[in-house]
């Protein structure tokens, strides 16, 4: 019998959107929040999206360290660490922008903090696999998703909307991006004293050093039957989204005469903060609930569809430059697609690990390639957009898009989808 909400344990609602908010805020402050701040400190769009996708590269990289993660420790007690480790560092960002560190200072101190959160993510994502069982993983896939994509619109949104009020105000760029960092360490804070009291301590939550090491385990992902769909699933799924969320906002932010639509920073935190965030919530509850009850197989065409489909309504904002409240829809839009695609991605990059006796560190290694992907296409965007201008790269991303949809055909799903309702549930 399938699980219903009311079957799930009030703790498991309380961990969750925790966990997953938590795993969120760091990686929208070093890949999101600081391209507005970045913009406002004039640097130009082409470095700026360059270097703020190279300092991802922990994400990339944390299949790596993944096995260490297996092998020393809880998964509770590394989720627990890195997170008192990251606020820290939100600490350090505010008090070096108030005192008016360069931008390649702050781009260091990102970078650390993304070492952490990659480390974070390892844990968190081991702790979701560990702390509930596969219906209950089935179940809260919508929300996990749900829960960091509003951390993205709590620091695209309303971490924005708070600069620009403060830039409102007249006050320098330093205390404005001083007093946000601060904000966000706070809310941060809260997150680590939820977690310390809700995260439970599950049985299987231990050091697993009889467990195959390096590479064995990479072997093991490897050598997998049709890897290179595997992976070229992993990479390109979302390239194009992947492009056009690095650029949106700069998109918006830049004037009319360089091809943006000169939108203020207020204005950017409340389209993100207000429409986004409505349409991500719907998105990723409609798109967990649909994986439910249809499984991955059936709903897996319609999903990589909406991830792309928002793409064509950028290519047309560019190109008309149409009245603020018309870009309400498109974000909204481009929200709720993102919400409802991205869950059917984390659905099989669970799929693919579920097998294996060393699940974190491979859950690790696909989202490893996820952030490889997203890497190169962020490290793109910012070039193609300056050498073409903004209606060229949109149409770029809808072409980029089209590898993602590709590969579809060619991708395993022929061994038993564990997320798949049975036919007495339908």
């Amino acid at each position: 019998m399938k699980k219903s909400s009311s079957d799930i344990s009030s703790r498991a609602w309380a961990l969750v959107p925790t966990l997953f908010f938590m795993e969120g805020v760091p990686y929208v402050l070093v890949t999101q929040v600081s391209t507005v701040m970045f913009k406002k400190m004039d640097v130009p769009n082409d470095q700026l999206a360059l270097w703020t996708s190279l300092i991802t590269w922990p994400w990339m990289f944390k299949m790596f360290w993944g096995p260490f993660i297996d092998r020393l420790g809880t998964k509770r007690n590394w989720i627990l660490a890195t997170q008192i480790l990251m606020l820290a560092v939100m600490g350090g960002l505010g008090l070096m922008v108030s005192q008016g560190a360069g931008w390649t200072m702050l781009l260091a101190l990102l970078g650390v903090m993304a070492i952490f959160s990659a480390t974070h993510d390892i844990a968190a994502d081991g702790f979701y696999m560990l702390a509930l069982d596969e219906k209950e993983q089935s179940f809260f896939v919508g929300i996990r998703s749900t829960f960091y994509r509003i951390a993205t619109i709590f620091g695209t949104g309303f971490l924005v909307y708070l600069a620009g009020r403060f830039e409102n105000n007249g006050e320098s760029i330093s205390d404005i991006w001083s007093k946000v960092f601060w904000v966000a360490m706070i809310v941060f804070a809260v997150g680590v004293l939820v977690m310390k009291f809700v995260a439970p301590k599950p049985k299987s939550d231990i050091p697993r050093m009889s467990a195959g090491f390096g590479y064995e385990i990479f072997k093991e992902y490897f050598t997998q039957k049709h890897i290179a769909a595997i992976l070229s699933f992993i990479l390109f799924y979302r390239f194009g989204e992947s492009m056009v969320g690095k650029m949106s906002s700069l998109f918006l932010l830049d004037p009319i005469d360089k091809g943006g639509m000169g939108l203020a920073t207020t204005d950017i935190g409340f389209i993100g903060g207000g429409v986004g965030i409505a349409a991500l919530t719907l998105g990723g509850i409609v798109g967990g609930l649909t994986l439910s009850k249809w499984g991955l197989k059936r709903c897996l065409w319609p999903m990589v569809l909406s991830m792309n489909i928002p793409n064509f309504l950028y290519l047309w904002a560019s190109l008309t430059h149409p009245p603020k409240f018309a870009l309400y829809g498109v974000v909204g839009i481009d929200q709720f697609g993102y919400g409802f695609g991205f869950a059917a991605y984390m659905v099989y990059l669970m799929f693919v690990s579920q097998d294996s006796k060393m699940r974190t560190a491979h859950f690790a290694i696909s989202t490893g390639l996820m952030a490889l992907g997203a890497m190169l296409a962020g490290a793109v965007s910012g070039h193609i957009q300056v050498a073409l201008g903004y209606p060229a790269f949109f149409a770029s991303t809808i072409v980029l898009s089209i590898p993602g949809m590709i590969v579809l055909k060619y991708l395993p799903l022929d061994k038993k989808d564990i997320f798949e309702a049975p036919p007495s549930d339908v």
